[in-house]
C-alpha cells in the first residue's frame, strides 16, 4: 500500500471516530439535558418530569 493510500485510510478512520463521537454526544445531550448543579428538584417535580 502506498503512503497516500495509508494516509487516506487513517483520515477515514479519524472522520469515522469523530462522527460517531458527535452522534453519541448529540443523543447523550438529548437524554441528559444539562442543568445547574445548584438546582434541585422537589419530589413532585421529579415525578412529573419526562425522561
Amino acid at each position: 500500500m502506498s503512503y497516500a493510500m495509508m494516509l487516506l485510510v487513517v483520515i477515514a478512520f479519524v472522520f469515522a471516530i469523530l462522527g460517531f463521537a458527535a452522534v453519541l454526544g448529540y443523543f447523550l445531550q438529548q437524554a441528559f439535558p444539562g442543568r445547574s448543579s445548584i438546582e434541585v428538584d422537589s419530589p413532585e417535580e421529579a415525578l412529573n418530569r419526562k425522561i
